[in-house]
């Protein structure tokens, strides 16, 4: 049983690391963070659930996008490169979120969200698997490699890169930051309504579990550290394994809370490291 779980795990655990990847990939590049992110993956799963098909996946994907970008926009409203409080925007996507969540309340109602899994479950060595997570694993993966391409490899990456490092310097070079810095909030948006549609075939959503996912996503992105978007894909495995163990061992509320407390232990550890660093001074 231990194995399934493990398998089950790693596999859903690659999904939440899809996530991790723009909370990271934002953080890094603009100091700040999107607490609206969990929103866009359950306004993705509805659409999808609502329409299904390829006009669904389009669609879902156009919603998610538009969402971070109108998101992007506020914050960049509120932020201008070299004069940057790090805590507006961050009230501002928390106060966007919650006006998602009863957006979402009132167009979709209070019923749970799920579509059959394209693929079916299998048994493979007395294990029984479900095939869908692989699938989902598989695209995660690509995902991944075609992401990292382009930060490695070009002009956007480039340019994003040394927005994150100085962007008062990288303007002065003609690098359009704010530009690069909304572009940062609709790929957050586009990852996102990705991980929507794939949870929708496997766990499913509702209304409120918006801050749910932007909980899962940031943890994931805070295991290992907020500064590698390939670290918080590594954390977004961690978090699964943990919820797939609790779930299999633990009572349904202990498995919901150890995922949560895991990630307040890492958040008290990074703490305690910072104060021994400094020798008591935060």
């Amino acid at each position: 049983m231990i194995l399934e779980l493990l398998i089950r795990g790693i596999l859903l655990g690659m999904t939440y690391g899809l996530l991790a990847f723009p909370v990271s990939l934002l953080f890094v590049t603009t100091g700040s963070v999107d607490v609206a992110i969990g929103a866009y993956v359950v306004i993705a799963a509805a659409v999808m659930f609502t329409i299904g098909g390829p006009l669904g996946v389009i669609c879902a994907i156009g919603a998610g996008v538009l969402a971070a970008a109108a998101v992007g926009l506020l914050s960049l409203r509120l932020n201008r490169p070299g004069h940057v409080d790090h805590v507006v925007p961050v009230l501002a996507t928390f106060g966007v979120a919650t006006f998602f969540e009863s957006l979402i309340l009132t167009v979709f109602g209070t019923s749970s969200m799920f579509s059959p899994p394209i693929l079916p479950s299998a048994e493979i060595f007395g294990i029984r698997l479900n095939l869908q997570l692989f699938l989902n694993a598989f695209i995660c993966v690509l995902i991944l490699i075609a992401l990292m391409l382009v930060l490695q490899r070009s002009p956007y990456g480039r340019a994003m890169r040394a927005s994150a490092v100085n962007p008062t310097g990288a303007s002065l070079n003609g690098i359009p930051v704010r530009q690069v810095w909304f572009s940062t909030y609709v790929l957050g948006g586009l990852l996102a309504s990705i991980t929507g549609i794939l949870i929708l075939y496997v766990t499913g959503v509702d209304y409120s579990l918006g801050f749910t996912f932007t909980i899962w996503g940031f943890g994931s992105a805070l295991i290992f550290g907020m500064r590698s978007p390939l670290r918080g894909f590594a954390g977004g495995t961690v978090i699964g394994i943990i919820q797939a163990l609790s779930a299999g061992y633990l009572n349904a509320g202990w498995a919901t809370a150890m995922p949560l407390l895991c990630i307040l232990v890492v958040l008290s550890l990074e703490r305690m490291n910072r104060v021994a660093s400094t020798g008591g001074r935060v």
